[in-house]
Protein backbone atom coordinates (compact mmCIF):
# COMPACT_ATOMS: atom_id res chain seq x y z
CA UNK A 1 0.00 0.00 0.00
CA UNK A 2 0.93 3.54 -0.78
CA UNK A 3 1.39 6.32 1.39
CA UNK A 4 0.21 9.47 1.28
CA UNK A 5 2.02 11.13 4.09
CA UNK A 6 4.86 12.59 2.11
CA UNK A 7 2.86 14.00 -0.71
CA UNK A 8 0.83 15.85 1.56
CA UNK A 9 3.67 17.49 2.74
CA UNK A 10 5.17 18.28 -0.84
CA UNK A 11 1.66 19.50 -1.74
CA UNK A 12 1.43 21.90 1.42
CA UNK A 13 4.82 23.09 0.16
CA UNK A 14 3.52 23.60 -3.34
CA UNK A 15 0.36 25.01 -2.83
CA UNK A 16 2.05 27.97 -0.26
CA UNK A 17 4.64 28.65 -2.92
CA UNK A 18 2.19 28.90 -5.53
CA UNK A 19 -0.03 31.02 -3.06
CA UNK A 20 3.27 33.24 -2.53
CA UNK A 21 4.05 33.93 -5.57
CA UNK A 22 0.36 34.56 -6.64
CA UNK A 23 0.47 37.44 -3.41
CA UNK A 24 3.46 38.69 -4.97
CA UNK A 25 2.87 39.46 -8.48
CA UNK A 26 -0.52 41.40 -7.45
CA UNK A 27 1.41 43.50 -5.26
CA UNK A 28 2.01 46.77 -7.60
CA UNK A 29 -0.46 45.77 -9.90
CA UNK A 30 -3.05 48.39 -11.04
CA UNK A 31 -6.44 47.72 -11.95
CA UNK A 32 -7.30 48.51 -16.13
CA UNK A 33 -9.91 51.18 -15.29
CA UNK A 34 -7.57 52.78 -12.54
CA UNK A 35 -4.42 52.23 -14.82
CA UNK A 36 -6.50 54.22 -18.16
CA UNK A 37 -8.25 57.22 -15.72
CA UNK A 38 -4.47 57.99 -14.02
CA UNK A 39 -3.20 57.69 -18.18
CA UNK A 40 -6.26 60.05 -19.11
CA UNK A 41 -5.36 62.33 -16.22
CA UNK A 42 -1.75 63.20 -17.29
CA UNK A 43 -3.24 64.07 -20.86
CA UNK A 44 -3.88 61.05 -22.21
CA UNK A 45 -0.72 59.42 -21.89
CA UNK A 46 0.78 61.29 -25.28
CA UNK A 47 4.63 62.07 -25.27
CA UNK A 48 7.44 63.39 -27.67
CA UNK A 49 8.74 59.68 -27.30
CA UNK A 50 5.63 57.82 -29.44
CA UNK A 51 6.59 59.37 -32.35
CA UNK A 52 10.43 60.11 -32.07
CA UNK A 53 11.20 56.46 -31.35
CA UNK A 54 8.59 55.62 -34.31
CA UNK A 55 10.71 57.35 -36.93
CA UNK A 56 14.05 55.97 -35.28
CA UNK A 57 13.17 52.80 -35.78
CA UNK A 58 11.55 53.44 -39.71
CA UNK A 59 14.94 55.71 -40.54
CA UNK A 60 17.03 52.83 -38.79
CA UNK A 61 14.88 50.26 -41.01
CA UNK A 62 15.07 52.30 -44.25
CA UNK A 63 18.90 53.22 -43.55
CA UNK A 64 18.51 57.08 -43.86
CA UNK A 65 19.03 59.97 -41.45
CA UNK A 66 15.38 61.73 -43.12
CA UNK A 67 12.43 60.90 -45.08
CA UNK A 68 8.92 61.98 -46.54
CA UNK A 69 6.02 61.13 -44.71
CA UNK A 70 2.33 61.43 -46.06
CA UNK A 71 0.60 60.66 -42.47
CA UNK A 72 1.55 59.74 -39.05
CA UNK A 73 -0.85 59.21 -36.54
CA UNK A 74 -0.06 57.94 -33.25
CA UNK A 75 -2.44 56.45 -30.75
CA UNK A 76 -1.21 56.62 -27.03
CA UNK A 77 -3.40 54.66 -25.00
CA UNK A 78 -1.83 51.33 -27.19
CA UNK A 79 1.46 53.41 -27.96
CA UNK A 80 0.47 52.41 -31.33
CA UNK A 81 2.17 54.69 -34.45
CA UNK A 82 1.29 54.93 -38.08
CA UNK A 83 3.67 55.60 -40.69
CA UNK A 84 2.83 56.62 -44.64
CA UNK A 85 6.24 56.24 -45.79
CA UNK A 86 7.59 57.51 -49.09
CA UNK A 87 10.13 54.66 -50.12
CA UNK A 88 13.38 56.84 -50.41
CA UNK A 89 14.80 54.00 -52.80
CA UNK A 90 11.73 54.23 -55.06
CA UNK A 91 9.96 57.26 -54.60
CA UNK A 92 6.54 56.51 -56.76
CA UNK A 93 5.84 54.25 -53.78
CA UNK A 94 4.54 54.22 -50.26
CA UNK A 95 4.79 51.79 -47.25
CA UNK A 96 2.82 51.80 -43.82
CA UNK A 97 5.16 50.75 -41.17
CA UNK A 98 3.33 49.60 -38.08
CA UNK A 99 5.62 50.62 -34.46
CA UNK A 100 4.92 49.67 -31.25
CA UNK A 101 7.23 50.20 -28.39
CA UNK A 102 9.63 51.73 -31.07
CA UNK A 103 9.98 48.69 -33.15
CA UNK A 104 8.26 48.28 -36.81
CA UNK A 105 6.33 45.36 -36.82
CA UNK A 106 4.43 45.30 -39.80
CA UNK A 107 5.14 46.99 -43.22
CA UNK A 108 2.46 46.92 -46.48
CA UNK A 109 2.59 48.73 -49.47
CA UNK A 110 -0.14 51.63 -49.98
CA UNK A 111 -2.31 51.21 -53.06
CA UNK A 112 -2.07 54.65 -55.00
CA UNK A 113 -4.84 56.18 -57.42
CA UNK A 114 -3.99 57.67 -60.06
CA UNK A 115 -4.64 61.06 -58.27
CA UNK A 116 -2.16 60.61 -55.65
CA UNK A 117 0.88 63.03 -56.40
CA UNK A 118 3.03 62.34 -54.02
CA UNK A 119 5.48 65.51 -54.18
CA UNK A 120 3.08 67.17 -53.06
CA UNK A 121 1.17 64.91 -50.85
CA UNK A 122 4.59 64.36 -48.41
CA UNK A 123 6.80 66.12 -46.15
CA UNK A 124 9.96 65.43 -44.64
CA UNK A 125 9.98 64.10 -41.40
CA UNK A 126 13.04 66.28 -40.24
CA UNK A 127 10.84 69.12 -40.15
CA UNK A 128 8.24 68.52 -37.96
CA UNK A 129 8.27 68.86 -33.81
CA UNK A 130 8.24 65.78 -32.45
CA UNK A 131 10.02 67.18 -29.96
CA UNK A 132 7.22 69.49 -28.77
CA UNK A 133 4.66 67.11 -28.10
CA UNK A 134 4.42 67.17 -24.55
CA UNK A 135 4.25 71.31 -24.85
CA UNK A 136 1.06 70.95 -27.64
CA UNK A 137 -0.42 68.61 -24.85
CA UNK A 138 0.18 70.93 -22.26
CA UNK A 139 -0.90 74.03 -24.68
CA UNK A 140 -4.21 72.19 -26.31
CA UNK A 141 -5.98 71.14 -22.71
CA UNK A 142 -5.14 74.43 -21.65
CA UNK A 143 -8.25 75.79 -23.98
CA UNK A 144 -10.37 72.36 -23.35
CA UNK A 145 -11.89 71.62 -19.73
CA UNK A 146 -9.93 70.16 -17.22
CA UNK A 147 -11.04 66.59 -16.91
CA UNK A 148 -10.00 66.56 -20.85
CA UNK A 149 -7.34 64.37 -22.39
CA UNK A 150 -5.71 63.46 -25.79
CA UNK A 151 -6.96 60.88 -27.30
CA UNK A 152 -4.62 60.46 -30.58
CA UNK A 153 -2.01 62.72 -32.97
CA UNK A 154 -2.01 63.00 -36.65
CA UNK A 155 0.07 64.84 -38.79
CA UNK A 156 -0.86 65.57 -42.37
CA UNK A 157 -0.28 67.86 -44.92
CA UNK A 158 -2.86 70.36 -45.66
CA UNK A 159 -3.84 73.12 -48.49
CA UNK A 160 -1.48 75.68 -45.76
CA UNK A 161 0.87 73.59 -45.04
CA UNK A 162 1.88 70.43 -42.76
CA UNK A 163 -0.52 70.17 -39.34
CA UNK A 164 -0.56 68.43 -36.21
CA UNK A 165 -3.62 67.71 -34.84
CA UNK A 166 -4.76 66.49 -31.64
CA UNK A 167 -8.25 64.74 -30.81
CA UNK A 168 -9.40 65.98 -27.61
CA UNK A 169 -11.81 64.49 -25.00
CA UNK A 170 -13.75 64.87 -22.08
CA UNK A 171 -16.80 63.00 -20.38
CA UNK A 172 -18.99 66.22 -22.16
CA UNK A 173 -17.51 67.35 -25.42
CA UNK A 174 -14.97 66.74 -27.60
CA UNK A 175 -12.71 68.60 -29.79
CA UNK A 176 -9.70 69.05 -32.14
CA UNK A 177 -6.96 70.99 -31.41
CA UNK A 178 -4.69 72.17 -34.70
CA UNK A 179 -1.14 72.83 -34.98
CA UNK A 180 1.44 74.26 -37.53
CA UNK A 181 4.04 71.40 -38.37
CA UNK A 182 6.68 73.61 -36.07
CA UNK A 183 3.92 73.09 -32.91
CA UNK A 184 2.14 76.45 -33.21
CA UNK A 185 -0.82 76.59 -31.88
CA UNK A 186 -3.56 77.27 -34.96
CA UNK A 187 -7.09 76.66 -33.24
CA UNK A 188 -9.17 74.52 -30.48
CA UNK A 189 -11.85 73.34 -32.22
CA UNK A 190 -14.87 71.77 -30.85
CA UNK A 191 -16.11 68.66 -32.32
Amino acid sequence: MVSWAPWRGRWASLAALVLALVGAACIGTTDRSDFTAEIQQRGGGLTSELPMDAVDAVASRLGVDDFDLRTLTVTPQDGTVLLDVRDPAALEHLDRYVVRGGAVEQVQPVRLTATDILDTQTFPVSGLALDRVEDMVDTALAHFPSDGYVTSMSIDRTGDGVEIELALESPRTAATARFTGDGELIDVVPS
